[in-house]
């Protein structure tokens, strides 16, 4: 049975079946889109992908080109679809390449992952256990929102119910969640810490008045913009712990994007250490921020003690797999049966969905 998010692809792209693509984006949501075309008989059509980011010149059997190389492929009656959210900024980019507007193309469909509805139907149960737990309304609207995406491909709801200061929806915020704040004594620890960004933020708002914070991030080159960060603040309340985090402690393979999206995968073309956060934190935890691409879950898992014993504010990122918008909220509160449970989104899509515990 197809989804309507499916029949309105089919409709918007029509109009190629007879046109040389390119996916301008080789990322997650190239991927996506590419898996999505694939799906939909377009396999062939599809010359490759540009992207300037990362050293691959190949991702998922297809060539992947520089924007400078674009004047240089002289192909005709190519199109370019965009796979990315930064469309203005692609869009200039490649005008000025030649390329003209008639043949840029973004559909934001084809940017979510391809589930099938039986997933959803398997999983109901689940699903309505979440929504029942939810602790208010917009939470609760929001998480039907989510759903009716994926289904129909709605996903005009998200701008208007989008909030700001992700992670810290704090008094007086659009969006603001009862009982979370921040105070003097916390003790954050930043899961998936890329190169500060989210460190900066808190420092900010806890007018630099904390106890202390733990970094984790496995990316090098993210670290070491980690490394550079704190050398320069020198302020030693900060502990840069190079790696990710997991259920246990081990080497697992992992996927150097050269970007925000690096991560643990089957196949990746190195490996990192993992840390459990229960073995490497002894002391009290006041708030936990996980933004890991997909290893949430088991670094969950992995906090189970500190979970239970301290319970810490959590700000778990749970849009990197679909399972996650259930699997997440239900492990929170069968971990710790006292959490409220709330869900915020903080773009016009999908991504940047935020399951919250206090």
């Amino acid at each position: 049975m197809k989804s309507e998010r499916k029949r309105r692809i089919e409709i918007l792209i029509e109009k190629l079946k007879e046109r040389n693509i390119y996916l301008y984006g080789a990322g997650i949501r190239g991927k996506v889109a590419l898996e999505n075309l694939n799906i939909l008989g377009y396999e062939k059509n599809i010359c490759g992908f540009v992207d300037d980011n990362g050293q691959k010149e190949w991702v998922q059997g297809k060539r992947v080109w520089r924007t400078d190389d674009i004047e240089s492929l002289a192909i005709p009656n190519a199109s370019f679809i965009i796979t990315t959210y930064a469309v203005k900024k692609m869009a200039c980019r490649l005008m000025e390449k030649g390329i003209s507007a008639e043949n840029i193309h973004f559909f934001t469909e084809l940017l979510i992952d391809d589930v099938a509805i039986e997933t959803f139907r398997t999983n109901r149960e689940k699903i309505e256990q979440v929504y029942n737990i939810l602790s208010d309304n917009l939470s609760k609207y929001l998480y039907k929102s989510l759903f009716d995406i994926y289904i129909n491909g709605n996903i005009g709801i998200l701008s208007r119910t989008k909030g700001d200061c992700q992670y810290f929806p704090g008094e007086g915020e659009n969006n603001e969640i009862e009982g979370f704040y921040l105070s003097e004594h916390e003790r954050f620890v930043d899961c998936g810490a890329y190169d500060g960004d989210t460190i900066r933020s808190f420092k900010i708002r806890t007018k630099d008045k904390y106890k202390k914070i733990w970094v984790f991030e496995p990316d090098a080159d993210n670290f070491a913009r980690l490394v550079d960060y704190v050398e320069k603040e020198q302020d030693k309340r900060i502990e840069l712990i190079k790696g990710g985090v997991y259920s246990q402690n081990d080497n697992m393979p992992f996927c150097r994007n050269c970007s925000t999206t690096s991560a643990l995968a089957q196949y990746g073309e190195e490996k990192v250490r993992v840390y459990q956060l229960d073995s490497v934190i002894e002391e009290p935890v006041t708030f936990i921020k996980m933004d890991i691409e997909g290893s949430e879950k088991e670094a969950i898992l992995g906090a189970r003690r500190i979970i239970t014993e301290y319970k810490p504010k959590l700000a778990i990122c749970i849009y990197h797999k679909v399972e996650d918008f259930w699997e997440i909220p239900l492990l929170i509160k069968a971990l710790n049966p006292d959490y409220n449970i709330y869900i915020r989104n903080y773009e016009d899509r999908i991504d940047e969905t935020i399951c919250y515990a206090v």
